[in-house]
């Protein structure tokens, strides 16, 4: 009779459903996922050993805002309709603040939890409404200060769903001499070297952690930092880690400053005004900026250790974006070359396996309809990505063969590059505004060297992914998972 009891009471706790967890998000700025990992230690040991690396983890568009409206809202970029980081554009805060009363944090708070951003929130947040920075302008030439109208107040603005908010706030978003609005009242930073901004955000954020030791209640925290998002010219490292690297190269695949790129849509000139040099220089101060990240994702951890609180925390690690350091002649990002498009994603916790891969296509839209579910949230939005818990545990778990590419707009760019694209496991469609088309053969040609599209051999893959393309590119909810 004892045994039977035992083994109902075994029953009960393997099928009784997990408490949600704990939530932290740590998102950089810019990061690309083509080795910039490999030199930070401390997310390899910290969260990669401890659980799942995803080795094609994708945005849908490659810039700032789109993918953290992306994040937010958990939509494509053709349903959430923010394209552009710049308000000429329909982009930025300036368009994403109408859909602030329903987003993640907000079923986050309904669902029960305390939450938290620190760092960067949306693109021009604080900043002049696109009106008031014309005046500003007008201003400027005039010698006559003009103080605009402002996009909702933004001086002491909280968007709903927040209980802490640390946000970079005004035009100085900066590793130093920038602004932050704490819920509501607005800090100033200087040029000391306690002031780079990693290192501030880091310490609010284990401040928050550990001023949760003893609450019952879930926490979802985002961390978002500026690095490596240039600053001028390139990246600004913290004092300590200027040197770092000094000898390191700049990585020159065979795709590097491309000789032949007469079969591309994208017709850019040999790199050109800037060295290679200057590149290295460039690539170098990522990584440096990064090794201050490297120490945030440390004193993360150990917050949540001394708080009691790793055991249930799913610790997710990622970037808004890519970057390229002149591959195909490039430098920045917005292309849907994989360098572009392509982003960290790690990620650790209860349930999650401990120092295993995935191979799945995977992007920004399964990352929050995964913070969704795993907070047991209801979405205010149809969710256009997946969760990713059922590659949590098992690596062979029925999954997408396809993903979405998007660009941004920009009106200002004459020809226009506009273009969706379809990303397979070993293809990759793009069509371009003006008709035309690339294919890649990313099987035989990973550096995405040979435009396929118009050789006969492959004529059995474009039909198919055409067709697959004008589908994604209209698509909503779970239309856009293709099995």
């Amino acid at each position: 009779m004892r045994l039977f009891a035992a083994s109902l009471l075994l029953l009960a706790s393997t099928t009784a459903p997990m408490a949600a967890p704990n939530i932290v998000v740590i998102m950089t700025d810019d990061q690309e996922d083509t080795g910039s990992m490999a030199y930070m230690p401390k997310l390899h040991a910290l969260v990669a050993e401890q659980g799942l690396t995803f080795t094609n983890s994708f945005v849908d568009v490659s810039l700032c805002a789109p993918s953290r409206a992306s994040f937010f809202t958990g939509q494509a970029a053709h349903n959430h309709g923010i394209k552009a980081n710049n308000p000429a554009d329909d982009g930025g805060w300036e368009a994403f603040k109408a859909k602030e009363d329903n987003a993640l944090p907000v079923w986050l708070k309904r669902a029960g939890y305390k939450t938290a951003l620190i760092g960067k929130y949306m693109n021009r947040y604080g900043q002049q409404s696109s009106f008031g920075a014309w005046l500003a302008w007008a201003g400027n030439i005039l010698n006559i200060e003009f103080k605009g109208p402002t996009i909702g107040n933004p001086r002491d603005w909280v968007p709903p769903g927040w209980d802490l908010w640390y946000a970079f706030t005004g035009s100085r978003v900066r590793y130093f001499d920038y602004q932050v609005n704490e819920n509501g009242t607005i800090l100033e930073f200087g040029h000391r070297p306690g002031d780079y901004s990693t290192d501030v955000l880091k310490d609010r954020a284990v401040h928050f952690i550990l001023d949760q030791s003893a609450k019952p209640d879930p926490f979802f925290m985002l961390i978002a930092t500026k690095a490596v998002h240039d600053q001028g010219k390139r990246a600004l490292p913290a004092p300590q880690y200027a040197k770092a690297f000094e000898e390191l190269r700049l990585p020159m695949g065979p795709s590097f400053n491309e000789k032949d790129i007469s079969h591309k849509s994208l017709k850019a000139r040999p790199i050109h005004g800037v060295t290679k040099a200057e590149l290295t220089k460039h690539y170098r101060a990522e990584l440096q900026s990064l090794q201050s990240v490297d120490d945030l994702v440390e004193a993360v951890v150990d917050a949540l250790k001394r708080a009691g609180k790793l055991d249930d925390t799913v610790i997710i690690y990622t970037s808004d974006n890519g970057f390229m350091f002149g591959e195909h002649r490039l430098i920045g990002k917005s292309a849907a070359y994989e360098e572009s498009i392509k982003v960290p994603l790690v990620m650790s916790g209860p349930g999650i396996a401990k120092n295993e891969t995935r191979s799945q296509l995977v992007n920004n839209l399964d990352v929050a309809a995964t913070i969704v579910d795993l907070a047991s949230a209801s979405p205010g939005t149809a969710p256009d990505g997946r969760s990713l818990a059922p590659l949590f545990a098992d690596a062979h778990a029925p999954w997408r063969s396809a993903i979405l590419l998007e660009s941004p707009i920009n009106r200002f760019q004459f020809p226009a590059k506009r273009f969706t694209g379809t990303r397979t496991a070993t293809r990759k469609y793009v069509k371009y505004d003006s008709g035309f088309e690339e294919l890649f053969d990313l099987e035989a040609d990973p550096n995405e060297l040979n435009n396929v599209a118009a050789d006969p051999a492959y004529a059995n893959d474009l039909a198919p992914l055409r067709e697959l393309n004008d589908r994604l590119k209209a698509c909503s909810g779970a239309s856009c998972f293709v099995p």
